[in-house]
C-alpha cells in the first residue's frame, strides 16, 4: 500500500441539512439546518492499494449549523456545532475510489460526526457517530446529498439520554 501525502485545505461553502430530533418524552421535530458558516476541510492522506484503489482520508474542521424550532421550542434557534469547536477535534471523513475510476465518474463518500447541539434546554451531544453516505464527484462535494439511514441517542451534560436523531440528510 501507497501513501499519498499532499495535505490541501478545502471549503464548501454553502449546504442545507435536516434532521428529525425526538425528545424521550416522544415528542418530536424535523429541523431544517442552514449552513452559518462555510465548512473547512482537510485532505490529509491517502492511500493507494494496487487491488482496491484510493481511499482518501478527510478531516471536516467545522460544522456551523442553525435552524428555528417551529414544534419543540417555537421560534427557539437551535444551533449545532461540529468538528473542532464541537467536540474539539476534527470530524473524520473518506472518500473511496475504486480501481480504474475517477471521483468525477461517482464514487462513495462517508463522513462520521460528532455534533453539540445547543437548544433552549441545554447541549445534547451524540456519543455514537451519525454515519452519513452519499455519492460524491469531486472535493469539495458540491452538488452532493448524504443520508444516515441510523437512530442516534443524544445526552445531556448529566450524561442522561434525553432524545434521539434520525434521518439525517445534508445537501451540499
Amino acid at each position: 500500500m501507497k501513501h499519498l501525502t499532499k495535505q490541501k485545505t478545502l471549503t464548501l461553502e454553502t449546504s442545507s441539512s435536516s434532521t428529525t430530533l425526538e425528545l424521550a418524552d416522544g415528542r418530536f421535530e424535523e429541523l431544517k439546518f442552514e449552513q452559518l458558516n462555510p465548512t473547512q476541510f482537510t485532505v490529509s492522506d491517502s492511500e493507494f492499494n494496487i487491488k482496491s484503489g484510493i481511499n482518501v482520508e478527510l478531516e471536516i474542521q467545522n460544522v456551523d449549523l442553525v435552524a428555528t424550532s417551529k414544534v419543540l421550542w417555537p421560534g427557539q434557534v437551535i444551533k449545532v456545532r461540529g468538528g473542532v469547536h464541537g467536540q474539539g477535534e476534527p470530524i473524520k471523513a473518506k472518500a473511496t475510489i475504486p480501481l480504474n475510476k475517477k471521483i468525477t465518474d461517482g464514487v462513495q463518500g462517508e463522513s462520521f460526526l460528532y455534533w453539540v447541539i445547543e437548544t433552549p434546554e441545554g447541549e445534547l451531544t451524540n456519543k455514537q457517530p451519525i454515519h452519513m453516505k452519499g455519492l460524491i464527484k469531486g472535493l469539495p462535494p458540491k452538488d452532493a446529498t448524504f443520508t444516515s439511514e441510523s437512530v442516534i441517542p443524544l445526552y445531556n451534560d448529566r450524561d442522561d439520554q434525553v432524545g434521539t436523531l434520525y434521518g439525517c440528510l445534508q445537501s451540499n
